[in-house]
């Protein structure tokens, strides 16, 4: 009969033993399978438990030499202040500690108290000199031991006290000291610094050590010193005898036991600072160790349980995407080229056209620009507003662009996140930087809120790069072309941001941008240079002088930025008088009251084309602290540190004292301006 099955009896046994077969096998698989899982999970178990125990063992290791470096470092910066002040006393023996000079060398502010004190002995250990703003009971120290090593001593040599002493605060101190002597090389007493080590709480308070960790600092004679978490009762008190100092004391590598404060498990690290009689120690909570592995273990065996599920599950769901993904696929196509967010292009399609207008540019000899586009702030803008709102701004600004280009042939993209990208083809070097120019003012105009940003609303940095078919120093290739462009887009937004830089400017150097006060900012600079005697200029000389033996370079300057130039009214190690104002790297540093510092120009896309970093004699290093004329507030130039070598680092010591140094300068200048008749243009200034 028509429709009826045509499956013989023996035809039905055969697949029945063909399903019962691939039953079989596919149960086989399961168990083999799941026996492979729960062998490769006890595997990678056992071996997490082990990764995590060395993990803690590196980072307690990492977390303590790092505390050790911070210690040094704030010991080698001790030591530093107290050459500084010795040799500010030999070259003023008037020398007085002001605040400024108090936070320049021991840092601090009107509320705290800094690192510590700075004293200063005459040959008989009496105290002439002291950082302290409070009086000493105490103004004879000959009896110490740090008075009469260096009194004894022949050489220059820091000696640093072998226990720990205490701070006139009642603090737990270290006592370093170095010798002074007079013109004839006879001793004349002595520099002693008191480092508090109390000031390195809030670095054991930062540190992330669990629920359970503690740091502690120890003293070689056992008294515990500091700890973070705090206990109340335990610092100041004297472990020696306990078994766990001992093991602290003589360990070589880390080690389990219980604390002798609160009873805590703990794997400790341990080290000796240097030539500090100090004891540095690390402890993890052995149970927060192993915690992230047992949470990891329980839900092993919970995953085990779903596995089975999960199979059958992924069997009868992978039917189900096979046709999902068919219905798809037309939906996906369509969207390849598009991104959804913004309408714009999306970053494939980008891509594509980049490389058919630039084959189109090589083969008609037309030029072909790219501009970049970056919104300036937009992850603030996001954190401050929402997600939301910065989908509406990017959406925002995606419609000004395409509404700015009014040809077929121009093309924009989201080139991925905030960045934006536009292809002009036919466009040279000067009218890509006017359409840029017009795209940054439009976006700027649309007035967009941003709270965190420093002009109070939403802008954008634009890098152009060109093509030239003539030419053979520009890009030769799309990628090259792209890379040049971003290259543009990071020196816009280095140097300031809601700005168009093109590929000519990064290389022949970025121009800082004026500050927003630059009409008043330049009259309070006439006046200055007007009111600059030859006295103030030799002093501002050896100002200069100072910073560059103190911080260790060739050449310092103090500099005085006009319209048109920069003018060095005080300088060390350099014959120019002045530099034109475009080529100075100190006009960057008036944006900021933060001290600049370019560990090697010729890295940085703002200075690589300046023909001073240029060459074998060009300026590398850069550090520039900004002059600040007190009553109106304008930075009038900066003293700066220059060397023809690249640093590899300048800390925050250093640039604290750099900022003294310029703190000293600038009051030469004030007192130049005090003594000067008052004109017209000053009480316009005091009266605004």
């Amino acid at each position: 009969m028509k429709g009826a099955s045509t499956i013989l009896p023996q035809d039905d046994v055969v697949i029945s033993r063909r399903r019962r077969i691939t039953v079989v096998l596919w149960s086989a698989v399961l168990l083999v399978t799941l026996s492979g899982f729960i062998a490769l999970f006890a595997l990678l178990l056992s071996d997490q438990r082990h990764q995590d125990w060395v993990q803690a063992e590196v980072a307690a290791n990492n977390l303590g030499v790092s505390v050790q470096r911070e210690i040094l470092q704030t010991f080698h910066g001790a030591d530093q202040a107290l050459m500084s002040v010795r040799e500010l006393l030999r070259v003023d023996p008037n020398f007085r500690f002001d605040p400024q000079k108090r936070r320049a060398f021991l840092g601090g502010s009107g509320s705290e108290v800094g690192i510590g004190e700075i004293h200063i002995l005459d040959a008989r250990g009496e105290l002439k000199l002291s950082s302290e703003t409070s009086p000493r009971l105490r103004t004879n120290f000959a009896n110490e031991a740090f008075f009469f090593t260096q009194e004894r001593s022949r050489q220059d040599l820091l000696f640093t006290a072998k226990t720990v002493g205490v701070s006139p605060l009642k603090e737990p101190a270290v006592i370093l000291s170095r010798r002074l002597t007079d013109a004839t090389g006879k001793f004349s007493g002595v520099a002693v610094f008191s480092l508090r080590l109390s000031s390195f709480m809030p670095l054991f308070s930062s540190l992330e050590l669990g629920n359970k960790g503690a740091i502690s600092l120890y003293g070689t004679d056992g008294t515990l010193l500091l700890r973070a978490p705090e206990i109340p009762g335990t610092v100041g008190a004297n472990y020696v005898a306990s078994d766990i100092f001992w093991k602290l004391a003589t360990a070589e590598k880390s080690f389990v036991a219980p604390s002798a404060i609160d009873g805590v498990e703990r794997l400790f690290n341990v080290g000796r600072v240097a030539v500090l009689p100090l004891i540095v120690t690390v402890g993890l909570s052995v149970e927060e160790i192993y915690a992230g592995w047992l949470r990891l273990a329980s839900m092993t065996a919970v995953s085990f349980l779903a596995l089975a599920a999960c199979v059958v599950f992924l069997s009868v769901m992978l039917a189900r995407e096979f046709q999902f993904r068919r219905k798809s696929e037309m939906r996906y196509r369509r969207l390849a080229h598009i991104d959804e967010l913004t309408g714009l292009f999306n970053r494939r399609r980008f891509d594509i056209c980049l490389d058919e207008a630039f084959s189109n540019a090589q083969a008609g000899a037309r030029p072909l620009s790219v501009i970049m586009i970056d919104v300036d702030r937009f992850k603030l803008f996001n954190d401050f507003y929402g997600h939301q709102k910065g989908d509406e701004c990017l959406r925002a600004i995606a419609q000004t662009i395409r509404d700015r280009l009014d040809r077929e042939t121009d093309t924009v993209a989201r080139y991925g996140g905030e960045e934006m990208a536009i292809i002009l083809p036919d466009t040279d070097a000067s009218l890509a930087d006017v359409i840029a120019e017009d795209v940054r003012r439009a976006i700027e105009e649309l007035a967009i809120e941003h709270a965190r940003s420093s002009l109070g609303r939403v802008t954008a940095s634009f890098g152009v790069a060109t093509f030239e078919p003539t030419g053979h120093d520009g890009p030769q290739n799309a990628d090259a072309l792209v890379a040049a462009a971003d290259e543009a887009l990071y020196g816009a937004k280095r140097s300031g941001r809601n700005r168009v830089i093109s590929r000519f400017v990064v290389a022949s150097g970025i121009p800082a941008l004026r500050p927003a006060d630059e009409a008043a900012r330049l009259i309070c600079v006439e006046r200055v240079l007007k009111a600059l005697t030859p006295t103030v200029r030799q002093s501002l000389d050896g100002i200069s002088q100072m910073a560059s033996q103190a911080l260790g370079t060739g050449i310092a300057v103090v500099t005085i930025v006009d319209s048109q130039e920069q003018r060095f009214v005080g300088r060390f190690g350099i014959e120019l008088e002045s530099t034109a104002r475009d080529m100075a790297i100190c006009s960057h540093a008036l944006a900021s009251s933060e001290t600049m510092v370019v560990l090697d120009a010729a890295k940085d896309v703002r200075f690589a084309g300046n023909e001073l970093v240029k060459g074998e004699r060009g300026f590398r290093f850069y550090a520039g602290a900004p002059l600040t004329e007190a009553v109106s507030g304008a930075k009038i130039g900066t003293l700066c540190i220059v060397d023809t070598v690249p640093h590899s680092a300048f800390s925050r010591e250093q640039q604290n004292l750099l900022a003294g140094f310029a703190s000293m300068a600038m009051d030469q200048i004030q007192a130049c301006l005090t003594a000067m008749p008052e004109d017209g243009p000053q009480k316009r200034m005091a009266a605004g």
